[in-house]
């Protein structure tokens, strides 16, 4: 099945919802921090469209221990984001993850009211006047409890998944033909991933996750547009036809890595109706198990998202420098190591209920 037609599978099975808060993620599209809203989302600059879909939508944030699941899928286009909705192929950096996670709360003593409160809005003849006072009274409760005491909350989670890329390479062996030159790579890679989460609050989460990877160096290929004209001649005159190709050239290598994700994020109330999430400094280690043909890199950035407390749609920003200390010599200035990318997420479900009482 194509990538396009997993992720809009994976769209359709989420059960809608009128709330969503939204992880900030790196350029990638990744995080240590398994707080997503099941959402859709659409990376402008990266040219990349991704689904999720989780179970934290029916979480409380009190609860003592839960189990949590979902599965994350992402694909980009080489052509460009116009591409995506005209018959566009799916090409680098394919990907699919499950996680499966244990979440330990250290603050219990709001649970009940949480429970009362759902139970009130949903009863048959809610919304009404008396229990729109009583669930008020009850968050009143709750806030004088979280202002008391900041919720505190543990998450140890596995994700596994697999990677894929399929691309054309350009080679400049001697062939019989020039479109010989252009050979399809398929690539299959594999990961694992052990992490954790801390909450703290309303306001903060942190998030650590180490692994090992099987992957290539595709990130590190340059790409070229090629157009290959056959002249066929039939009696006095020719008939030419085009092909066009999208190539990658350069040295090719697949290899072994350990990689190492932070995150630390922190939610905010704007105003009545807006919130943001600002993933502060994320950082990412890829050490590669054979350092003579990849060198070992560092990346950092931060992301920045907005979103309506009542609304399915939010948006944001992020900055990442995917060579901090310049390993692979790409630039000598610090400055133009660093990417900014647009992201536009549509939210199908809530994480929680994270939210700041009015």
């Amino acid at each position: 099945m194509k990538a396009l037609s997993l992720i809009l599978l994976a769209g359709l099975l989420v059960r809608f919802s009128v709330y969503g808060q939204l992880v900030a993620e790196d350029a990638s599209g990744q995080s240590s921090i398994l707080l997503n809203a099941s959402t859709i989302t659409l990376d402008l600059n990266a040219a990349a469209l991704a689904a999720n879909w989780n179970n934290f939508r029916k979480l409380a944030i009190e609860k003592p221990h839960q189990m949590i699941w979902g599965i994350d899928a992402r694909g980009s286009n080489s052509d460009g984001v116009a591409e995506l909705f005209s018959g566009g192929h799916f090409t680098p950096q394919s990907r699919i993850s499950v996680y499966v996670a244990l979440r330990k709360s250290y603050q219990n003593s709001a649970l009940e009211l949480l429970k009362r409160i759902r139970d009130i809005q949903d009863s048959e003849n809610f919304p009404n006047e008396e229990a729109i006072n009583t669930i008020r009274q009850l968050n009143d409760q709750v806030r004088n409890i979280r202002e008391g005491q900041a919720s505190k909350a543990l998450t140890i989670y596995l994700n596994p998944g697999m990677n894929a890329n399929n691309f054309e390479q350009y080679t400049d062996l001697s062939t019989s033909t020039l479109a010989e030159r252009f050979n399809r790579v398929r690539f299959r890679g594999a990961f694992l991933f052990a992490g954790l989460n801390y909450e703290y609050g309303r306001r903060w989460t942190l998030g650590i996750a180490a692994g090992f990877e099987r992957c290539d160096n595709l990130d590190s290929l340059s790409s070229r547009d090629y157009t290959v004209t056959n002249i066929t001649v039939i009696g006095g005159s020719q008939l030419l036809s085009e092909s066009k190709h999208h190539s990658y050239t350069g040295d090719y290598i697949v290899y072994n890595r350990v990689q190492i994700k932070t995150d630390a994020l922190y939610f905010a109330r704007l105003n009545d109706n807006y919130r943001l999430v600002w993933n502060t400094l994320f950082t990412r280690f890829c050490i590669p198990m054979n350092e003579k043909k990849i060198n070992r890199v560092v990346q950092a950035g931060t992301a920045l998202n907005f979103y309506k407390s009542e609304g399915k749609f939010a948006g944001g920003l992020y900055a990442q420098s995917n060579d901090i200390f310049n390993s692979l010599h790409t630039a000598d200035s610090f400055t133009e190591r660093i990417s900014f990318g647009i992201v536009a997420k549509y939210a199908f479900g809530s994480i929680m209920t994270r939210d700041f009482t009015k």
